[in-house]
């Protein structure tokens, strides 16, 4: 295993994590017991394309910031590297290429066990960014291939991806923008602002004040609470649209459609 932490934390309370992690899994929780934050960037191989980047990352607070910067997992010199990551039941394998002459093989994947085909290509584990903030933080994350799972009351997300997924406990603000990936929210408070293009936006429960959901390729629902006010935007291309608790309710400006697909509205 290879790992770095945090040194000393530089202040107390409320941060702003600021993370740019390409590819992995990163995980926040929220823990209104603690006073300062904490983080890790680690991965299972001790040597490799994956613990390297683990090694040459940055991991600092000024103030109440927090940064985090893992480096892009470098291929392998004249072939490829092949990371696996696995995460809520599933198994991701995603290829860095190098400067590559010759055939290029593939991995396969039986019962959970990688098995790399013939070649120069190499099999890194995953690499994982571990964040713990205090009640009131909130998180900017950049990102290539890289998930987020936040646990918690996490007060602001602004969430910029590629090809990675989403999934969220209460969030206050949101805001995403990503190309491939689901977005699972289980509740937002205040405000919504999500931007995907292939992927499905769900939020639990929302209670605030403005939402816009726009999907090119996939479905967007949503339940307003009783404390829900103003627009709600829900728009897809190809997918269902689904808005809950929205009848008979004036203060909200309700505006949903899709082109292929269905509309629901109760």
């Amino acid at each position: 295993m290879t790992s770095k932490n945090l040194p000393t934390p530089a202040a107390v309370g409320p941060v702003l994590a600021d993370i740019t992690c390409p590819m992995g899994t990163v995980r926040v929780t929220i823990d209104p017991a603690a006073s300062v934050a904490r983080a890790e960037v680690r991965t299972d191989d001790a040597t490799g394309p994956s613990a390297d980047a683990v090694a040459k990352s940055r991991v600092s607070q000024d103030g109440q910031r927090l940064t985090i910067t893992v480096p892009e997992v470098e291929g392998g010199a004249g072939g490829i590297t092949q990371t696996v990551t696995t995460s809520r039941g599933g198994t991701r394998v995603t290829q860095i290429f190098g400067n590559i002459t010759g055939s290029v093989t593939g991995v396969t994947i039986v019962n959970g066990q990688v098995i790399t085909g013939g070649g120069s290509g190499t099999v890194s584990s995953g690499i994982e960014v571990l964040v713990t903030l205090p009640a009131g933080s909130g998180v900017r994350m950049n990102s290539r291939n890289a998930d987020l799972v936040v646990t918690g009351v996490l007060a602001a997300l602004d969430l910029d991806t590629h090809n990675g997924s989403l999934r969220a406990g209460i969030v206050g603000r949101a805001k995403v923008r990503g190309h491939n990936g689901d977005n699972d929210i289980q509740a937002v408070q205040e405000w919504a602002d999500i931007e995907t293009h292939n992927g499905n936006t769900y939020i639990g429960t929302y209670g605030g004040g403005a939402a816009r959901l726009i999907t090119h390729n996939g479905n967007v629902e949503l339940s307003a609470a009783p404390s829900a006010s103003g627009q709600i935007e829900a728009r897809a291309h190809n997918g269902n649209v689904r808005l809950r608790g929205v009848s008979n309710r004036p203060e909200l400006d309700v505006i949903a459609k899709t082109r292929n697909g269905h509309v629901s509205k109760n």
